[in-house]
């Protein structure tokens, strides 16, 4: 439907504009640190699974440590990515 040339567009305030839109957006933990962090934390349990035959307080350790290191390597394999 044509729109007349006398009528004046009205502001509505309930629209709001993406660039009045102050808030601070919330930083976003990168996928490949969660990837790798699963990753490390199965390994090592795999690991201290077959080196102590099933001791849960070596299966927690190797579980942590794995997670630990996992979470290293993906911070700097995001870091090293992100460099571009």
């Amino acid at each position: 439907m044509p729109e007349s040339k006398a009528r004046h567009s009205h502001k509505h305030p309930q629209h709001h504009n993406a660039a009045s839109n102050n808030h601070p957006k919330a930083k976003k933990t990168p996928r490949i640190i969660i990837i790798a962090s699963i990753f490390f934390a199965l390994l090592g349990l795999g690991i201290s699974y077959f080196l102590n035959a099933a001791s849960v307080g070596s299966l927690l350790a190797g579980a942590a440590i794995g997670g630990i290191a996992g979470f290293i390597f993906g911070y700097q394999a995001d870091k090293s990515l992100s460099k571009k």
